[in-house]
């Protein structure tokens, strides 16, 4: 079992596969001069797997893939179909632009869970937040999850004047289809990052929406949940804010990272961490890895507070794509 010093038990990974992506949203990553991972530096198909192995002797029994784009990695329905071997749960988060013609085949490996990312519902909106002319295929995405009825949430990082006058339009969704719409704050990590303009709290997000639907009122979330969950009576969907930034939920916290260069997080706020991919390459042995990981959960923080004030200086990140999101 894998424990930390408070008691919580990691139980779910969240796999970045890659730190590549098809869009370029302005809240993760610049534009240009992005500093991406040689192949050689990724974790290979095959060091996921004994990892992943490892991890689910220790307890670990789902999987989130992320990336980047987690559907620009060569190849990845090899990998899920692995994976669907070892973790009774799977998910993806995606911008879905490259999903339709594989949905199937994931589908068929278990891989039955989607977040996909949609920061509006305004194509020339869309472009302005992604720098790339993708809103049809995002919504082409959408539109092939739900006529499959797979479990899908759409996730809206909420970026104060550019997108949060659409909360209401978002709820909406709910209304007549399954699906799941999570507000995210934005997460201005560094001092010079240029975000910090955009942040909008939790409390403002639920009050805005209050103003087109007073009635929308607290519902039975999930466990471990990363959001606080919200559902407008007689709506078939839910609503789910994700406090990001403030960090509210972190004492339920069951999560674990893994970066594309097989770097071990404890925490979304992280910088320090353990570097698995040498060891994987040096052939460590599995009691071993067990044993570092074990080690390595029980000294995670209390809150993710806690971890910045802890591990971070200065500016931590390029982008949101190189840890995962």
């Amino acid at each position: 079992m894998l424990k930390d010093q408070h008691g919580r038990q990691s139980t779910y990974l969240r796999l970045a596969v890659t730190d590549r992506c098809n869009l370029r949203c302005r809240y993760c990553m610049p534009e240009e001069g992005i500093d991406f991972a040689a192949r050689k530096d990724l974790l290979t198909f095959e060091e996921i797997i004994f990892l992943s192995e490892v991890l689910a002797e220790l307890g670990v029994n789902k999987v989130r893939l992320t990336g980047g784009e987690p559907l620009s990695r060569k190849g990845l329905p090899k990998l899920v179909k692995g994976l669907g071997r070892i973790f009774p749960e799977m998910a993806m988060t995606t911008n879905g632009v490259l999903l339709p013609p594989v949905l199937d085949e994931l589908a068929g490996y278990g891989l039955n869970h989607y977040n996909l990312s949609l920061d509006t519902l305004r194509e020339d909106r869309f472009f302005q937040i992604t720098r790339r002319d993708e809103f049809n295929g995002t919504w082409r995405a959408l539109e092939a999850l739900l006529e499959r009825g797979i479990k899908t949430k759409i996730n809206v990082v909420v970026l104060k004047g550019t997108n949060d006058d659409e909360l209401g339009d978002f709820v909406a969704l709910t209304k007549d289809r399954k699906l799941d719409v999570r507000f995210i704050e934005a997460m201005p990590f560094n001092d010079d990052d240029g975000n910090h303009h955009l942040y909008l709290s939790h409390g403002e997000m639920l009050a805005s929406i209050r103003e087109r639907f007073p009635d929308i009122a607290p519902d039975a979330g999930e466990a471990h949940s990363s959001s606080v969950a919200y559902r407008v009576p007689g709506f078939t969907g839910t609503v789910g804010i994700i406090p990001a930034y403030s960090r509210s939920l972190c004492g339920s916290c069951n999560r674990l990272r893994l970066t594309p260069k097989g770097t071990m997080l404890n925490c979304l706020y992280s910088t320090k961490g353990i570097e698995l991919l040498p060891l994987l390459r040096q052939g460590i042995g599995r009691q071993d890895l067990a044993d570092l990981i074990t080690a390595f959960v029980m000294g995670k923080h209390k809150t993710g507070h806690d971890t910045q004030r802890l591990e971070q200086s200065g500016n931590i990140f390029a982008s949101m794509t190189s840890i995962g999101g």
